[in-house]
């Protein structure tokens, strides 16, 4: 099949920003993990990076006058490369839309371009919230499009099950286990993590433990209580030292099959939330997008400093003839300290 670029309707240069802007949207408003993963764009389709060097401080030493410094240390520094992989997709439109369009102008055209273009982007930013989603909560990245599965390589005493799982309403204890995992995240990072992400359901299991509602109601008596509300939660949380939650259920159709991104039976202790973009990783990591090979396309004409990040373009079919709008990105999440991720599993 011979594909031609076609700019009758819209310029790639006009189609990327509008691209772009969905995604950027996508990610404030539905797709909020990247508040983690921000995106960092890089003009290649390599990354490199130095994990460790995080963990406690190492604290210098005080030393006689005229007598020698001591040799400072690196921690744990190790460098990590790999490949960004592509991903892309692209929408038709048929030969009856297409003959649809002959009658209208340029700018009647662009409404039924930006709608190709919005879910386009949904999808594509789909695609990488899931792999953010596992990123965070796993601190790995399964691409079971290609087989592979990239290891952050987690302490494994960041990963762990409650002893008595928090639908045991009775005798569960999970102010005890936040307590003892908040304490264990200290003790690698040095730092206290800025909240907890949760799925609902594990809040209205947490909300019925008898634990939390003798915090809540303290002088009720045993059976009359009701259970907490989810601001009286928090606000035990708070009066414990504790990072406040922050609920996260999102799903995605992930070939066919809806599909929840992050687990419906486990919570995340995370550092604190920042933009949904960056100039560089932050200590956590980062979505890094690289530079695809449509975006240096002489076509395309991006400059330099756009190239990086997701592209977008018309093409021409001519058997049939048909009209598609076509998205490409590379790029994929990476953690440069993955122990600033804990995992609980909290349901069965």
């Amino acid at each position: 099949m011979s594909w031609v670029l076609d700019t009758e309707f819209i310029e790639p240069a006009q189609l990327t920003g509008l691209i772009r802007a969905a995604l950027a949207d996508q990610q404030i408003n539905r797709f909020t993990l990247s508040r983690w993963l921000p995106n960092v764009a890089v003009d290649d389709i390599n990354f490199e990076f130095l994990k460790g060097g995080g963990g406690l401080a190492e604290a210098a030493s005080y030393r006689a006058w005229d007598t020698e410094s001591k040799i400072g240390r690196r921690e744990g520094l190790s460098k990590v490369m790999g490949e960004l992989p592509p991903i892309s997709e692209k929408i038709p439109l048929n030969e009856y839309d297409r003959l649809r369009l002959r009658q209208l102008t340029r700018t009647d055209a662009l409404p039924f371009i930006a709608r190709d273009a919005a879910r386009l982007a949904r999808n594509i930013g789909a695609r990488f919230e899931v792999a953010r989603g596992a990123a965070l909560v796993n601190a790995s990245v399964p691409i079971t499009e290609l087989k592979q599965t990239i290891d952050f390589g987690r302490t494994g005493s960041h990963s762990v099950v409650a002893a008595t799982l928090w639908s045991v309403h009775a005798t569960a204890t999970p102010l005890t286990d936040l307590q003892s995992w908040v304490q264990t995240y200290e003790d690698t990072n040095g730092e206290t993590p800025g909240v907890i992400l949760m799925p609902k359901a594990v809040l209205q299991h947490m909300t019925q433990c008898d634990q939390v509602i003798r915090q809540v109601y303290p002088l009720a008596p045993a059976g009359t209580a009701p259970m907490a509300t989810n601001d009286q939660v928090n606000n035990v949380l708070s009066s414990l030292g504790l990072p406040p939650i922050e609920l996260y259920d999102a799903r995605v159709k992930l070939d066919g099959v809806a599909t929840r991104i992050t687990p419906a039976n486990a919570i995340a202790l995370l550092p604190d939330p920042g933009p949904t973009t960056a100039g560089q990783p932050t200590d956590l990591g980062a979505t890094l997008l690289g530079t695809t090979a449509e975006s240096l396309e002489d076509d395309y004409a991006l400059q330099g400093g756009d190239q990086p990040g997701v592209v977008a373009g018309m093409w021409k079919t001519k058997d049939p003839v048909r009209l598609w709008t076509h998205a490409a990105a590379v790029g994929i999440p990476v953690l440069r300290e993955p122990n600033l991720t804990f995992k609980a599993q909290v349901l069965a």
